[in-house]
């Protein structure tokens, strides 16, 4: 059973809302062409993601809680609410790395009851800063020792099996939304707001395969008439990030985004007027302003550009989030939780006059890089015919799992770069099979900085002038990529020199 839940008895909390999944669906399944825009009297419906470090403490928590009640009521509009669990500034101390840190000492026969001490601690600490009504702080606090009591009796049984399958990984991550769900819930109702905490840990009992075309479908046809209802009524839903079940897990086939994903659906299933990502920075900037002191906040970058960012080396949103937000036409905006009147950044399919107001020259919109990155130049040995050869190489690459980010080919040559999420391992069972019929040369420790920016198309000689500015700064370029598209040119340098290239391709063509 699905549970909407606020107050006690239902995992240690009274249940205002029981919605089965056998609950009649008297509504249509979303499409892109049969919502635009959902509203209850008028109102609009905005949907809000907030990520695990823009909840982690009493203060953080009460500045959420006031961006909420900002949108949502009479003359405002209808919100939902999407979660991350709690997290700290740093990452080892948040609640999902606890948690996983919990169940692996439990298969390795280790300690594990201090990761959910301390889980407990950061929840109570919010608990007891923020509800001072006693039924709503007691209902609260029943629910978070309910919740970790439930995870602390699965770690006994994982001390016994002494394995993780996906499903228990899924299972124990999972309780990071529950707990942060609950807890926003009974800060809003401390605050006057009805609210309910609506978990979707089991939405799909008999599996979601995300790899399959159309899953997004049938998530956005399951959320509907979980979320609907309630926005009908003027309650606030607050919604777990995490989803089950997922085949093969959800940190495997989604990844640890995955609220930003969820955030997306629900605003999909809803026809939301806007999907508001807040993160504890003020939106996207023209370069990584903790590296480039004079990177400036863009008002507006198109999805295309966000998804070509977010590959590359800056965080705006997970990629699965711009696929079902560009289809269902849901405009997002990227702001900052601890700035909440500040204009932040829009993700829309923008106007050429509105693009042309951006600072950059020629088009180019930011500058972005990643390190870390393993470069693979395999020539082939001529045993195979010229349209074979590609072929072998990819099926290698599929066989083992190897992701592929940039790639440069001729007749016998092909030169790729491998996903800093590669292991060596993996990396190195792929060049195994690859040596068949390829000579491989690897090098490690690269870096790929990218020029990203919708406006670069048809402008002739861009390319050129990146590749001038670098080279008269002195930077190396061993491989150059640039799509049909024209919205990215990459290249691929010395990770010693990422930095130098940045602030070089910074300074020439993002400050006016």
């Amino acid at each position: 059973m699905l549970n909407a839940v606020a107050g006690s008895r239902s995992r240690g909390m009274v249940m205002l809302f029981g919605l089965s999944r056998n609950t009649p669906n008297k509504f249509k399944a979303c499409t892109s062409q049969s919502v635009r825009f959902f509203s209850v009297q008028g109102q609009d419906v905005f949907v809000q993601k907030f990520g695990g470090t823009s909840l982690g403490t009493p203060e953080k928590m009460e500045k959420v809680k006031n961006i909420v009640q900002k949108f949502h009521g009479e003359n405002k509009g209808q919100v939902v609410a999407v979660v991350s669990a709690l997290s700290s500034d740093t990452k080892a101390e948040g609640t999902t790395s606890r948690l996983l840190a919990a169940a692996a000492a439990a298969v390795n026969g280790g300690e594990f009851n201090t990761f959910l001490d301390k889980i407990e601690d950061t929840h109570m600490d919010v608990i007891y800063g923020l509800l001072k009504g006693k039924e709503n702080r007691d209902n609260t606090k029943a629910y978070v020792i309910s919740e970790l009591n439930r995870v602390r009796t699965f770690c006994e049984s994982l001390s016994v099996i002494q394995e993780l399958s996906p499903r228990s990984h899924d299972l124990i991550i999972g309780c990071g939304e529950r707990l942060s769900a609950g807890l926003l819930a009974g800060v809003l109702r401390e605050n006057g707001t009805e609210s309910v905490m609506v978990d979707l840990s089991d939405a799909f009992p008999n599996g979601l395969d995300t790899g399959r075309r159309g899953y997004h479908l049938e998530a956005k046809k399951t959320f509907k008439p979980l979320l609907e209802p309630l926005v009908n009524k003027g309650v606030v839903p607050v919604v777990t990030g995490f989803f089950g079940r997922i085949k093969g897990g959800i940190i495997k086939d989604i990844g640890r985004g995955y609220t930003d994903l969820t955030s997306a659906l629900c605003a999909g299933a809803l026809g939301a007027k806007q999907l508001q990502v807040w993160k504890e920075s003020d939106g996207v900037f023209t370069g990584n302003p903790t590296k480039i002191e004079k990177a400036t906040l863009l008002n507006l970058v198109t999805p295309g550009e966000a998804a070509e960012l977010t590959y590359f080396g800056n965080e705006v949103l997970h990629p699965f989030t711009m696929g079902c937000c560009i289809e269902d036409q849901v405009p997002i905006a990227i702001l900052n939780t601890f700035k909440p009147d500040g204009q932040g950044t829009r993700v829309i399919n923008a106007e050429k006059e509105e693009l042309a107001k951006r600072p950059g020259k020629f088009g180019i919109a930011a500058v972005c890089s990643k390190s870390s990155i393993p470069l693979l130049n395999m020539t082939s040995r001529g045993n195979l015919e010229a349209h074979q050869y590609p072929s072998k190489v990819f099926e290698a690459f599929a066989r083992h799992k190897v992701k592929a980010d940039l790639i440069s080919t001729s007749m016998s040559n092909l030169t790729v770069t491998i996903h800093e999420s590669t292991s060596k391992s993996q990396i190195d069972a792929v060049v195994a099979d690859l040596e068949e019929f390829a000579h491989c040369e690897l090098e490690m420790n690269k870096a790929i900085v990218s020029c990203i920016g919708v406006g670069m198309r048809h402008q002739k000689g861009i390319a050129a002038k990146v590749f001038e500015a670098l080279s008269e700064g002195g930077v190396n370029i061993e491989m150059i990529s640039q799509g049909a598209s024209e919205i990215n040119i990459a290249v691929v340098i010395d990770a010693e020199d990422m930095n130098k290239a940045i602030h070089l391709i910074h300074e020439e063509f993002l400050e006016r």
